[in-house]
C-alpha cells in the first residue's frame, strides 16, 4: 500500500475528518477564525475530490467510465464555487459612511416601465424626503412605460419626467443614457421603481466621492416582501432571504478587491467617468455588472457600504423569480462571450477572478442537473456512476458536506442558512440549464430584456405552477420508479455494486426535488401589499375613549396592531395616532376588520385605513421606509452549531409546513341561544354557534331558501343586518357563516354581550 493509499484508508480519513471538525466547531463556539474555517473546509473539499478521482470512476466498461467521468466533473464545478466562495469572503470589508465636505448635485433617476404606480408613487416619495439640500438634488421618472398616468403623478409630486421620443432600444440601460444627456448633475442615483430610499441614503454615500478616483457606491438590496422561498415554503424570517449572502457578504468581500459592483439599483455614479466610457453599457441585458467592469478597466474605483440604505421587492412569484434569474444569466453569460474578464485589458487579477466567479455561478444548472439524475444510472440501468467503499465514502463526503454547511453561517456574516443552497439551485436547475445552453450555441443573437415583474397580488394558478415545475415532476417521477426497482434488487440481492450509495443519494435528491416543487406551488395573497414589521408606540380612538396600542406591521392600507383586550364600537371607523418621523402627531381613519387572541396574552387586532390623503400617506411612507435600524437587525449573526441544526430542520420539515398556515380571523366566543333570519321572501329559526363583532354562525335545519344578502338576523335583544359569507353541510344541519353589516338595534347590549363572554373565556 502506498503512501496515498494510507492517507486515504479508513482510520486515518475518519481521524482527519473527526480533527477538521472538532476544529471547525471550537471556531464555531468562540466565534472567530473564519479564514481558518474556510482553509479547513476547503481542505476536506480537496481531499474529496482527490479521493474521487484516485479510487471512485467506475472502469468496468466504456459507459461507466463516460457517466462517471460525467458525474466527476459536475462534482468539480461545484469545487471551483466553493474556491470562488472562498476567495471572496476571505477579508470583507466594513467601510463606515465618509463624511461629506461639499454637497455636489445629484440626479436621482427612478426607472419605471409597467409596474404598478402604487410603487412609484412610494419611490419618489422616499427619494423626496432624503436628507440632502433639496436645491441639491433633482428626482426624475424614467418612463419607458409611456404612461401619462405616470406623468402625472410626476408632475404633482414635483418630480421631472423623461420618456425617449422614439422605440425604446437597450431597456433600462437605453433609458438611463437617454436621461443622462438631459440632465447635468455630478452625481446619478438609481433606483428601480419598487426600491424606496431610506433618508439617509445621499448623507451616508456620497462622501465617499471626495476621492476623485471613486466612480460608484453601491449599497446592500433589502427587501421587505419574503422571497419565494420564504413564502411558499411558509419559513418566513426563520430562512434568510436568497439574495443576502450575495449582498451582505460577497459583495463587502469584492469590495477587500475593488471589485464591487452595481447592482442595478441603489448606487451612485459620478458622472464624468460615466460618460467616459460611453455611459451604461447596451452590448448585454446586464448592464449593471457590465458597466462596472468597464469602469474597473478604465482604473476608477468602487466603494460598498455594507448598510441597508434602501428597501425593495423580491418577485412575488416563482415565476417572475426564474425570470430575473434567467435575464442574470443570459446577460452574464453574454458578458464572458462578448468582453471576458480574463482577457480583458486594464483589470487586476483580483478583479479578473471576482468577475468570472460572478459570471461562473450562473453555470451551475447542468452540474446541478447531472448530480440530480446521476443515480438514476444505476438504478434504473445498473450502471453505476461511482465504485466506493460506503464508508470511506460517507467518511470523505459527509466530512467536507458537514464542514462547508457548518461555516457557511460565519463566513456568510449569518446572511445564508446552511443546506438551502441546495434548495435554491435545484429550484432554479432545469430553467437556467436551459438558457445557459441557449445562450452558448446562439452567442451573437440578441435577447430581450424581460422585465421583472413587481407589485403583484398572487392568486392560485395552477397552470402555471404545472408549466414551470414539470420538468422537476418528471424527474420526481422518474426517481420513485428507480427508488422502488432499487430496492426490489437491494433485497434479492441483485443490482451493481454501486446500488447502496444511490439508493442514498436517490432518496435525498429525492427529498429536495419535493422542497423544490412546493417553491412553484404559489402560496394566495390576500393582502394588497406586504406589510412590514415595525415596532411603534401609538393609540387607538374609537367611541370618544383612548386606547393603548403598539403598531406590529404596517403598510399604505391597514396595520395590525398589539392590544390588552378586544376592543368594540358601533362606529364604522376608528382613528389610529402616529408620531411622524417629525414628531408631529399624524391621524389614521380606519375600521377594525380582524381581531384575534395572540399567545403572549391579549389580542391582536387589523385595521384596515380608509380616506389617506397623499399628505398623510407621504408621512406614513416616510414613517414606514424611513428609517433603516430595524432592518439591519434582522441581518444580526447567531454562531454556533445549534443554529446550522436549526437551519436543516427548517429544510426538512418545509413542505409540511406549506400546508400549516393558520388563517388570520376575528376573535370569536360560543354563544348559543335561539334565533331567527328574516329574509325578503322567509322566515327560519335558527341557532346561533358562536359569534365574533364583525360575523356569527348559526345552524339551520336546511339551507336557506332566496337571497340572504341584507337578510336580518333577530337575536334576543339584538337585531343584525347579516350577509352570508359561507356554507358548510353538516349531519341534519348546515352551519351559515355571516358577517354583520350593521346593528340594528341594541348595540350596547352587542357590546355587552361580547365582553362578558371575551372575560369567562
Amino acid at each position: 500500500m502506498t503512501l496515498v493509499d494510507n492517507f486515504f484508508d479508513t482510520p486515518i480519513a475518519a481521524g482527519i475528518s473527526a480533527l477538521a471538525l472538532l476544529t471547525i466547531g471550537l471556531l464555531l463556539k468562540k466565534d472567530q477564525g473564519r479564514r481558518w474555517v474556510l482553509s479547513l473546509s476547503l481542505l476536506l473539499y480537496i481531499r474529496y475530490m482527490v479521493w474521487r478521482a484516485l479510487y471512485t470512476i467506475p472502469t468496468d466498461d466504456l459507459s461507466s467510465l463516460v457517466i462517471g467521468w460525467i458525474v466527476y466533473l459536475a462534482e468539480l464545478y461545484g469545487l471551483c464555487q466553493f474556491c470562488f466562495f472562498t476567495y471572496q469572503s476571505w477579508s470583507p470589508t466594513d467601510r463606515q459612511p465618509a463624511p461629506i465636505t461639499n454637497y455636489p448635485t445629484v440626479d436621482i433617476m427612478v426607472t419605471v416601465v409597467d409596474e404598478p404606480l402604487s410603487l412609484l408613487r412610494q419611490t419618489l416619495m422616499g427619494c423626496l424626503s432624503l436628507e440632502y439640500p433639496r436645491d441639491r438634488f433633482n428626482v426624475y421618472v424614467l418612463d419607458d412605460g409611456r404612461r401619462l398616468e405616470a406623468k402625472k403623478m410626476a408632475t404633482a409630486l414635483g418630480c421631472g419626467y423623461i420618456r425617449r421620443p422614439d422605440h425604446p432600444r437597450h431597456a433600462k440601460a437605453g433609458n438611463l443614457n437617454h436621461a443622462l444627456r438631459l440632465t447635468d448633475g455630478d452625481l446619478i442615483a438609481v433606483f428601480d421603481v419598487d426600491h424606496i430610499p431610506a433618508r439617509a441614503f445621499l448623507k451616508e454615500t456620497v462622501g465617499f466621492f471626495d476621492d476623485e478616483k471613486v466612480a460608484i457606491v453601491q449599497t446592500p438590496h433589502h427587501f421587505y416582501n419574503p422571497d419565494v422561498f420564504q413564502r411558499n415554503l411558509r419559513v418566513g424570517e426563520l430562512v434568510k432571504n436568497e439574495q443576502a449572502l450575495f449582498f451582505r457578504s460577497l459583495q463587502a468581500g469584492r469590495d477587500a478587491h475593488n471589485s464591487a459592483f452595481f447592482a442595478g439599483s441603489g448606487g451612485l455614479f459620478r458622472r464624468q467617468p460615466l460618460e467616459e466610457i460611453g455611459g451604461f453599457q447596451t452590448q448585454t441585458i446586464t448592464e449593471d455588472i457590465h458597466t462596472s467592469m468597464n469602469l474597473h478597466a478604465k482604473g476608477y474605483t468602487s466603494c460598498y457600504l455594507n448598510r441597508v440604505l434602501s428597501a425593495g421587492l423580491m418577485p412575488e412569484t416563482f415565476e417572475g423569480y426564474l425570470k430575473q434569474r434567467k435575464r442574470w444569466a443570459m446577460g452574464c453569460i453574454q458578458v464572458l462571450l462578448r468582453d471576458n474578464p480574463l482577457t480583458k485589458r486594464g483589470l487586476t487579477l483580483s478583479q479578473r477572478l471576482d468577475y468570472f466567479g460572478s459570471i461562473f455561478y450562473f453555470f451551475f444548472g447542468l452540474p446541478r442537473l447531472i448530480c440530480l439524475v446521476a443515480p438514476l444510472s444505476s438504478l434504473l440501468f445498473q450502471t453505476p456512476p461511482i465504485h466506493a467503499n460506503v464508508v470511506l465514502l460517507g467518511l470523505h463526503f459527509f466530512s467536507f458536506y458537514i464542514a462547508s454547511a457548518l461555516v457557511m453561517r460565519p463566513a456568510s456574516r449569518g446572511s445564508r442558512n446552511p443546506f438551502w443552497s441546495d434548495i435554491y439551485e435545484i429550484a432554479m436547475c432545469f430553467a437556467l440549464t436551459w438558457v445557459a445552453l441557449k445562450t452558448l450555441v446562439t452567442p451573437r443573437k440578441e435577447r430581450p430584456f424581460e422585465v421583472t415583474p413587481k407589485g403583484q397580488r398572487i392568486g392560485r394558478n395552477t397552470s402555471a405552477e404545472l408549466t414551470l415545475a414539470w420538468p422537476h415532476l418528471l424527474t420526481f417521477g422518474l426517481l420513485v420508479v428507480g427508488l422502488a426497482l432499487g430496492i426490489q434488487n437491494f433485497r434479492h440481492g441483485t443490482g451493481d455494486p454501486g446500488l447502496p450509495v444511490s439508493l442514498f443519494w436517490g432518496s435525498v435528491n429525492l427529498l429536495l426535488l419535493t422542497i423544490a416543487m412546493f417553491v412553484a406551488s404559489e402560496q394566495t395573497q390576500g393582502r394588497q401589499a406586504f406589510r412590514l414589521n415595525r415596532d411603534f408606540v401609538s393609540e387607538l380612538f374609537l367611541d370618544d375613549n383612548s386606547v393603548a396600542a403598539r403598531i406590529l406591521n404596517i403598510n399604505e392600507h391597514g396595520v395590525a396592531l398589539s392590544l390588552e383586550h378586544p376592543v368594540f364600537t358601533a362606529r364604522d371607523t376608528v382613528t389610529l395616532l402616529l408620531t411622524s418621523s417629525q414628531g408631529a402627531i399624524v391621524r389614521l381613519p380606519g375600521r377594525i376588520i380582524r381581531q384575534e387572541r395572540l399567545p403572549s396574552g391579549g389580542v391582536e387586532a387589523g385595521i384596515q385605513f380608509q380616506g389617506l390623503d397623499e399628505a398623510t400617506r407621504e408621512v406614513l411612507v416616510d414613517k414606514i421606509f424611513g428609517d433603516p435600524a430595524s432592518w439591519e437587525e434582522t441581518y444580526q449573526f447567531q454562531p454556533g452549531i445549534a443554529s446550522s441544526l436549526r437551519s436543516l430542520l427548517f429544510a426538512l420539515t418545509a413542505p409540511w409546513r406549506s400546508f400549516n398556515w393558520e388563517r388570520r380571523r376575528m376573535l370569536r366566543v360560543s354563544h348559543e341561544t335561539s334565533c331567527r333570519l328574516n329574509t325578503s321572501t322567509s322566515s327560519l329559526s335558527g341557532k346561533l354557534e358562536d359569534m365574533s363583532f364583525t360575523g356569527v354562525s348559526i345552524l339551520f335545519p336546511s339551507v336557506p331558501k332566496g337571497s340572504l344578502v341584507g337578510a336580518l338576523l333577530e337575536l334576543p335583544r339584538i337585531t343584525l343586518k347579516v350577509s352570508p359569507v359561507s356554507v358548510m353541510n353538516r349531519l341534519r344541519t348546515s352551519c351559515v357563516r355571516f358577517r354583520v353589516e350593521s346593528i340594528e338595534r341594541g348595540e350596547q347590549h352587542w357590546r355587552e354581550l361580547h365582553q362578558k363572554h371575551w372575560r369567562e373565556s
